[in-house]
């Protein structure tokens, strides 16, 4: 079993891509295999169509011993994710939905202000994924993810942050939570 993960520093004024994520979490069913392989796709799909933003990457993936060692590293980088997060406003996981309404945040002018996208998926198999440098490479590593096939796909998780599109997240908050981007 693999678990794979895959960041991406978008520039803020990829709000369009934000809001795919939102409707993708919005629509997606969680609880089953084919739900999560929609989250997956649709969410590559989407970084994919816009690597004009991509200005930050980076991709990880290791092999498991077990099913229970995949699920406890799986859990450990989404709590390492989410503790990032101030708020979660969104979540959809396991068919269970929660939405909390957005205050309104103090925007900017997206000149220095970035979302970052991370993708986590536990996988059947070998997820083998490049070391990101490059907008090259960040799309081998997102289309090696989108390739999964469903029913190898035991867990997927998409976070990003800012939620809120009137919030931002500078270059050097970047800096602090997430070291290991590479810019590309």
């Amino acid at each position: 079993l693999s678990v794979a993960k895959v960041q991406v520093g978008l520039l803020s004024n990829a709000r369009e891509l934000q809001q795919d994520l939102e409707r993708i979490a919005s629509r997606a069913d969680t609880s089953t295999p084919r739900g999560l392989h929609y989250v997956l796709q649709e969410t590559v799909l989407s970084l994919l169509r816009n690597p004009e933003y991509c200005v930050y990457g980076f991709a990880k993936s290791g092999i498991e011993d077990s099913p229970e060692a995949a699920e406890s590293r799986f859990n450990k980088l989404s709590l390492e994710e989410r503790g990032k997060f101030q708020k979660e406003t969104r979540v959809n996981v396991g068919g269970i939905r929660k939405q909390e309404s957005l205050g309104v945040g103090a925007g900017g002018d997206g000149s220095r202000e970035l979302i970052v996208v991370t993708v986590l998926v536990a996988a059947e198999g070998r997820v083998r994924l490049p070391k990101v440098n490059s907008v090259g490479e960040l799309r081998n590593a997102l289309t090696t993810l989108g390739s999964l096939p469903a029913e190898d796909i035991f867990a997927v998780e998409v976070l990003w942050t800012p939620e809120d599109p009137n919030d931002h997240f500078s270059q050097e908050d970047l800096a602090g939570d997430y070291p290991l981007l590479n810019t590309l």
